[in-house]
């Protein structure tokens, strides 16, 4: 099975499109909010289209956290009954949180994620990637697809899951090329 995780899209169909084409197929994508919205203190990014972004997202399998930027009109077009501010999905042994990093704050998501036999918590909200191990709980952070803060690049992940082998990849949409691998020890 393969994931694709995409944060902090911004209303960008242009990185979007870069950021699926990069990913390649998948069965699912975790998409961990500020989708349509470039935010009010965001500058527009290259290729701002939020409508070109629901369409290319129309057909696909995807799994939603609900942002900072994100309203209820976006809920609405993306067919999205309610707000989502964390939720817990399993594929085979990993039993992963997801959450934008807002609300809750990355710390308290980790005790939840903790509490909730979580081995793996995803978010985004920084646009700055990240892997790290806290608590027993990988922490990882795709980075923004189309706003990457602190010189990062702009970023999305592949997981691969399968033969009790869990790789997660880092992506640099621009260059579509991996930068950055590494295997989880479940």
């Amino acid at each position: 099975m393969k994931l694709g995780v995409i944060s902090d899209v911004h209303g960008s169909s242009e990185y979007l499109v870069k950021a699926l084409k990069s990913i390649g197929i998948v069965d699912r994508y975790l998409l961990l909010g500020d989708v349509l919205y470039h935010g009010a203190r965001n500058d527009l990014p290259e290729g701002y289209n939020p409508k070109k972004v629901i369409a290319l997202l129309k057909d696909k399998q995807f799994s939603f956290i609900t942002g900072n930027c994100d309203s209820q009109i976006d809920h609405h077009v993306l067919n999205i009954p309610e707000p989502i501010y964390y939720k817990t999905e399993s594929y085979n042994d990993i039993n992963i949180f997801m959450t934008h990093g807002w609300t809750p704050k990355i710390q308290e998501a980790i005790e939840m994620a903790k509490e909730l036999k979580c081995n793996v918590l995803l978010y985004g909200h920084t646009h700055i990637p990240e892997f790290t191990k806290n608590n027993g709980i990988y922490v990882i952070n795709p980075g923004s697809i189309s706003l990457p803060k602190e010189d990062s690049k702009h970023t999305a992940i592949r997981i691969e899951i399968g033969n009790n082998k869990y790789i997660v990849e880092f992506i640099d949409i621009i260059k579509d090329e991996v930068y950055k691998r590494e295997e989880l020890e479940i």
